[in-house]
């Protein structure tokens, strides 16, 4: 495998052949329902399964790439040479390492640009194209792949036309264009991406070509199809083109059902009764249903691994190198009749934890990270409105992420298992005995719901409205938490009357009036007309043009928890300049029954509990930027944590934040954007490289990258000057960052 070279990857094929050929396994499309469409349909549909096929190669190997060097995460006693050359970005080459083999991306992509050199888009059957709507995904699954090669590699060769034979992967080795995170959305631009999106807002996702049976259970087909806005948002995201990345987001999002929910998956709060001392906690067990049942609301595109090898590919890697050891079962049961005349074959994987299994473990900063958010359980009782903090609790969310586990199931000797693909099957809490049911989770979404709202804040920050991006953490987007605004004239006006004296003698005072620009001075008696008094401005300068229309809350939120009540004028004057901004007028938008429940919350609310609007008085915008901006002062100043913690608090008083400079302010908010990522998506496959995006948005990104990553070890509360040298040096060059090509001798 060493020393292979691109024209190795590219010549991957004579492809032709393998793109055709049926897949004998759950991934193959029951084509009975396509007798009335020409035979080329069926061939395309054959050949989009044997693509989806292509993911399932790339999709959990994507995931341990990333967690192995995410700062999520650390090794063990067990950990492998291999992964703990990824975890110390020895970075080796392409082929040294089993999870390293980037022909496997460009399969992907060859295939893709096979089927995109023949598929028919011009025949019409029964008056209607049946395939366009696979045009568009195949164009959605290309610049998937293309992405994932950018994420790893940094810098690759950008091939749109298929390859069949040695010779034109000489001649492409040579003349094909590097694509990067700055100039791929502009290359799958002009490769057909944007004609992709038109494609598929005119005709919708490719038909559902019925349940994918993977032994223990079914998920439609349509599961597996990927969106084209994620895709083309995530690429200009790449490029720093921020309000093409949210106005793809939000284009994604507004297609949703308008019944969704951002805490259909939250943790809920628990009380129990132990060793006769009440006390409460918390069970993650809803939100981690989150990855283990399909919800199209939740879950935009998944990847489905089989319960056994002989319904087809199973995907137990990740399982593995995260501690769990997996036994597969297979049986068949006849499905016509009692002889059996007709069979399925079905099937199971249990999964049982292994310390002898743990590759990758959750890290200091992780841990401490959950540890340290406060979960609000904010409630009423009769007439009285209660608010509560747990106490030793943290973000819920760790407990259905790393739970505690033991050999003995002992309190003494329990440590933390990364469970994010094989599902706590019981509550697990600081209050609860350590996790001992553990179940598998056969599929690996390629995206979220919260990962697209965090990217969406990620992006609505950027340019320059870090108010409504703190809403996605703290809200939730929907019209009945944002206020309603008015417009007045604010000039104050005089009314101008002639000299008036009392008996004295002494002249009486003009009488000043903040009634508006109009005011009535009665009626004619002889016309019966109104009659008006000429306004002065009180200071005797012209109108100030600025306060003729100035904004005023005509209403304040009406969702019970109180909304964003922390947004500005100033910012919500802005976001009309954008409709992809816009969260007021769209009945999608509305969630009439948010004003009489609590229901609805932004992403943290799915760990943290009552986070919404006025019920917790900790997680607020004032507090929570100051706490990130003095965060960063420390790490540039080398402060201690008393320091900084003493500090956060000279930077607000109450609901108002006292920093003024823009960019610190959108700093913090990025930054508590990255936390809430590492809450809700940590080791699902794109932390490591969601950092190296995030790094590309600052001034300092190299800088702070590497403090990020220096402090994986560390705790959140240590002092900020203290970080991993080493590894902050390697962050300091960006060959560090990528994995490197193959190279020709």
């Amino acid at each position: 495998m060493k020393n292979r070279t691109i024209l190795s990857i590219l010549s991957i094929l004579l492809a032709a052949s393998c793109m055709f050929s049926s897949c004998e396994d759950m991934l193959t499309p029951d084509l009975d329902r396509y007798a009335t469409v020409d035979r080329y349909a069926q061939d395309s549909v054959f050949s989009a399964f044997g693509i989806l096929k292509s993911i399932q190669s790339v999709g959990e190997r994507s995931v341990i790439l990333d967690a192995a060097r995410s700062d999520l995460a650390t090794v063990g006693t067990y950990t492998t040479d291999s992964i703990k050359a990824l975890a110390n970005f020895e970075n080796p080459q392409d082929g040294d390492n089993a999870l390293l083999n980037v022909a496997d991306y460009y399969h992907i992509i060859n295939s893709c640009n096979f089927y995109l050199s023949r598929v028919d888009t011009v025949t019409q059957k029964n008056g209607k194209n049946e395939m366009l709507r696979e045009t568009a995904q195949i164009q959605a699954i290309r610049a998937w792949a293309y992405i994932q090669l950018v994420r790893f590699y940094g810098s690759v060769p950008f091939v749109t036309e298929p390859i069949g034979d040695a010779q034109t992967a000489l001649e492409l080795e040579k003349s094909a264009p590097r694509v990067n995170k700055d100039n791929l959305i502009d290359n799958l631009i002009q490769a057909g991406l944007g004609r992709a999106w038109e494609l598929q807002t005119q005709w919708g996702m490719p038909t559902n070509y019925g349940p994918l049976n993977y032994g223990s259970g079914s998920y439609e087909s349509s599961a597996c199809f990927i969106p084209v806005q994620l895709v083309m948002g995530d690429a200009y995201l790449m490029a720093n083109n921020y309000a093409k990345a949210a106005e793809l987001y939000y284009d994604y999002l507004f297609r949703l059902s308008p019944n969704d929910n951002n805490l259909r998956y939250s943790c809920s709060k628990l009380t129990m009764n132990r060793n006769n001392i009440e006390s409460k906690g918390v069970s993650a067990s809803s939100w981690a249903r989150a990855l283990s049942n399909y919800d199209r609301d939740e879950q935009a595109a998944i990847i489905v691994g089989a319960a056994n090898s002989t319904i087809g590919t199973t995907l137990n890697a990740v399982q593995h190198v995260f501690g769990f050891q997996t036994t597969s079962s297979v049986f068949t049961y006849a499905t016509e009749g009692d002889d059996n005349s007709s069979a399925a074959t079905a099937g199971s994987t249990t999964v049982t934890a292994n310390e002898q299994y743990q590759e990758i473990l959750p890290s200091e900063s992780y841990v401490t990270l959950n540890e340290a958010q406060k979960f609000c359980d904010y409630r009423s009782e009769g007439s009285t409105d209660i608010r509560e903090y747990l106490v030793g609790v943290g973000d819920g969310r760790l407990y259905g992420t790393a739970p505690y586990w033991s050999t003995s199931n002992s309190q003494d000797d329990r440590s933390r298992i990364i469970s994010k693909f094989t599902v706590v099957g019981v509550p697990t809490s600081l209050f609860v005995n350590n996790a001992y049911s553990f179940s598998m989770n056969y599929t690996i979404p390629l995206y979220r719901k919260s990962q697209v709202l965090l990217r969406y804040a990620e992006a609505v920050n950027r340019m320059g409205f870090p108010q409504l991006a703190f809403a996605v953490l703290k809200d939730g987007l929907f019209r009945q938490n944002f206020p309603t605004l008015g417009y007045h004239d604010a000039n104050v006006y005089c009314l101008k009357y002639d000299t008036i004296r009392d008996d004295a003698g002494q002249q009486i005072d003009m009488r000043i009036d903040t009634v508006g620009v109009v005011v009535s001075a009665g009626i004619d008696e002889e016309t019966g007309e109104e009659l008006f008094d000429t306004l002065y401005y009180a200071d005797g300068a012209e109108p100030d043009a600025s306060l003729l229309n100035a904004p005023y809350w005509v209403s304040r939120p009406t969702s019970i928890t109180g909304g964003i009540y922390y947004i500005t004028f100033d910012e919500m004057e802005r976001m009309k300049n954008y409709p992809f901004l816009d969260f007021t007028t769209s009945e999608v938008w509305s969630r009439t029954d948010a004003e009489s429940s609590r229901s609805y919350a932004g992403i943290h609310g799915r760990g943290c509990g009552n986070t919404g609007g006025l019920q917790d008085t900790v997680y607020t915008y004032a507090r929570m930027v100051a706490q990130k901006v003095a965060e960063n002062r420390a790490r540039l100043q080398g402060l201690s944590y008393s320091d900084q913690v003493a500090l956060a608090e000279t930077l607000y008083s109450g609901d108002q934040l006292l920093v003024t400079d823009q960019d610190e302010i959108i700093n913090a908010v990025e930054d508590l954007i990255v936390d809430e990522s590492a809450l809700e998506t940590a080791f699902e496959g794109h932390r490591f490289t969601d950092l190296l995006r995030i790094a590309g948005h600052k001034t300092d990104g190299k800088a702070w990258l590497g403090w990020k990553m220096g402090r994986r070890n560390k705790k959140v509360t240590d002092d900020a000057n203290q970080y991993d040298a080493s590894l902050y040096s390697k962050m300091q060059d960006e060959k560090n960052w990528y994995f490197s090509l193959p190279t020709r001798k």
